[in-house]
């Protein structure tokens, strides 16, 4: 294959060797199949019921399957199969690697050996065959934009075609290798052999231009909205985890609200009215995710190792898991805490944002259903500060401090004589309010703010607390994270907690409370809630010059980053959530592990009783007859 037309040695030292591009296309597939695992190939095939990879072709309904959501009886019409469309097309153009472009005229089925190629990409063992600096967000965008490709002429432009003479030119590769080939070298070895590294064409993305390519908006919701709901389930008991998808998939209305705050941080312009006709671009998704760093090859890592290639077959499932004790019965969980349930503020669509967004910090710290406990729910408890303090300062470990509301309206402004009063004692920066809003704000929005304290609550009526770790974070309606910023001065003190008729702050110098005359004095970038728990103010002023201390940094969104705004709002719900161990989670997490490894110590195969590698590529179809044309392979 290629070796007697061997190109001289490049003048840097390098081997080249002339491959055709149906040679090379064979030996990537190859080379992503020694990547599989044999207990991986076995789970599949099991699945399926078939004997062989090779050229097996895939329905929806087999990806359904095989993502483990054919047991949820859902309509028709529910997004979860428009989810699944998209990611069968998108694995479908991970499957024309390293010819990215073929799949501009791929209109077959998804086949096997596609998923295979996209496994090695989302389980991120391409780190093995690329170079280590290779662009997987590109790749992706890439592979979501042209995943309904039939529907989309514009992708079409993004190369000029070849014209029949020159495509048979164009055809032969030249390609370095790492060795000089003998001629005798089986695909196997020949796989490996080629340094796939150095190949032009996959570090080029096949010459692909981004600047012509847009994914849609809505379709990026979809994907959003399902890793949301994937994230909100926590490792466990593989039963459980199944029944507990099944519920929150049946809840992707309240997952796609978060979905949408969160797809507001690419562009900040998203409504729900022009979700269907709005495209983002690669810039677009690429600031998007700088934010949650993770949280794209995490969530697409999971359904392929935990899901598609998993050994774990729903099947072998019992039925339903054991039925817990009613609530009545088991009012606590092990450890005296009260069994959680959800809140207005605190559920599973809410935490699964909240928890990525922690996680995107790197902080340590695990939110989960599991080790939230409620402390103050203004709901149940009245929304005073003393029943806030009541319930909140015993907690010695981290806190969720939540706040949601309604913007306030010019009704609101010129009539509530509270209001009034709390106007007169915090400083206006914008002289008209309600004409000051940003064209991305609306006075129908729901506000929500969380706040990550990590020091317990203390009385904070002359100095402020806290730490460089707290993080303030908008949830609705759309997602910011503010970070505290690095000061020796202020040294992180920036919370403080005022029973004299101030409320709580985050962000602010302390308030001035003399000779019956107070003040609030808040920072560029902080949150007030008034005394009364019934108005909270976020400022954001980062395009003047001000004489307030600094202590959060401004958005991190790259079209307000500059921009000076505030929400002010009604209180509707105010909520301190504790966050407690772990050790429970941990305790789930080896439960899972363990059913894990069971299911695959069932389906495992000793590959050294089977011949080594071309034994392996034998049984699961990929070298032998089926790849008798062309070449050696």
């Amino acid at each position: 294959m290629g070796q007697s037309n061997s190109v001289e040695a490049h003048p840097n030292g390098a081997i080249l060797e002339n491959f055709s591009k149906d040679q090379l296309t064979k030996l990537y597939k190859i080379r992503c199949s020694l990547l599989l695992r044999e207990v991986e190939v076995k789970a599949i095939t099991s699945k399926l019921n078939i004997d062989s990879l090779h050229q097996t072709a895939l329905t929806p309904g087999d990806l359904t399957q095989l993502l483990g959501l054919a047991h949820a009886e859902l309509p028709d019409e529910h997004p979860i199969y428009k989810t699944v469309k998209l990611l069968y097309g998108s694995f479908k153009v991970l499957g024309t690697l390293p010819f990215l472009l073929d799949a501009l005229s791929n209109t077959g089925e998804l086949t096997l050996e596609d998923l295979i190629k996209a496994n090695v990409i989302h389980s991120g063992r391409y780190k093995k065959i690329f170079s280590n600096n290779y662009d997987y967000l590109k790749l992706i965008f890439i592979s979501l934009a042209w995943a309904d490709v039939e529907h989309s002429d514009s992708s079409l432009e993004t190369k000029s075609k070849p014209s029949a003479e020159d495509s048979v030119a164009d055809d032969a590769q030249v390609v370095e290798v790492s060795r000089p080939l003998t001629g005798e070298e089986p695909p196997e070895i020949l796989a490996r052999i080629i340094k796939w590294e150095t190949f032009n064409t996959i570090n080029n993305f096949d010459d692909t231009d981004l600047t012509k390519l847009s994914l849609k908006a809505y379709d990026l919701l979809l994907l959003i909205t399902f890793f949301l709901i994937l994230s909100s389930v926590p490792r466990q008991s593989h039963l459980v985890m199944k029944e507990a998808m099944v519920k929150n998939l049946e809840r992707w209305s309240e997952f796609e609200a978060s979905g949408i705050a969160m797809l507001r941080y690419f562009n900040i312009n998203i409504t729900t009215s022009n979700l269907a006709t709005l495209t983002l671009t690669y810039e677009e998704f690429k600031e998007g995710f700088s934010c949650f760093p993770d949280f794209l090859r995490e969530s697409f890592e999971f359904i392929f190792k935990r899901g598609i290639f998993s050994s774990i077959d729903e099947k072998e499932l019992p039925k339903e898991a054991p039925k817990e004790e009613p609530e009545e019965a088991s009012p606590k969980k092990k450890g005296g805490f009260p069994k959680f349930k959800e809140s207005r503020l605190i559920n599973d669509p809410s935490i699964s944002l909240i928890r990525n967004i922690v996680k995107s910090l790197g902080s340590e710290i695990e939110v989960s259903n599991q080790n939230l406990i409620k402390l103050y729910l203004g709901s149940e408890s009245g929304f005073s500060i003393r029943s806030l303090e009541l319930k909140i300062f015993k907690w010695q470990a981290p806190t969720l401090f939540i706040v949601s509301g309604k913007r306030l309206r010019n009704k609101t402004i010129s009539t509530n004589k509270r209001y009034e009063q709390f106007n007169t004692e915090y400083p206006r920066f914008f002289k008209l309010l309600d004409s000051n809003l940003m064209e991305w704000q609306t006075s129908n929005d729901k506000i929500t703010y969380a706040v990550l304290v990590n020091q317990p609550w203390r009385h904070s009526n002359k100095k402020n607390f806290g730490d460089e770790e707290t993080v303030i974070m908008s949830l609705l309606p759309r997602v910011d994270v503010h970070k505290s910023v690095h000061n020796p001065v202020l040294n992180g003190e920036l919370i403080y907690f005022n029973n004299t008729g101030l409320g709580v702050g985050f962000g602010n110098s302390q308030p001035l409370n003399k000779a019956g005359v107070k003040k609030y004095l808040p920072g560029d970038v902080s949150l007030t809630v008034e005394m009364n728990l019934e108005f909270a103010v976020f400022r954001h002023i980062v395009g003047l010059k001000t004489n307030s201390a600094t202590y959060f940094k401004g958005s991190s969104q790259h079209q307000i980053r500059t921009t000076d705004f505030e929400d002010r709002f009604m209180i509707t719900d105010l909520e301190v959530w504790g966050i407690g161990s772990t050790k429970e989670l941990e305790e789930q997490r080896k439960q899972w592990e363990w059913e894990e490894k069971q299911a695959e110590a069932r389906q495992s195969v000793n590959l050294k009783n089977l011949g080594e590698e071309r034994a392996f590529l034998e049984m699961v179809g990929l070298v032998g007859n089926h790849n008798s044309s062309g070449g050696s392979v």
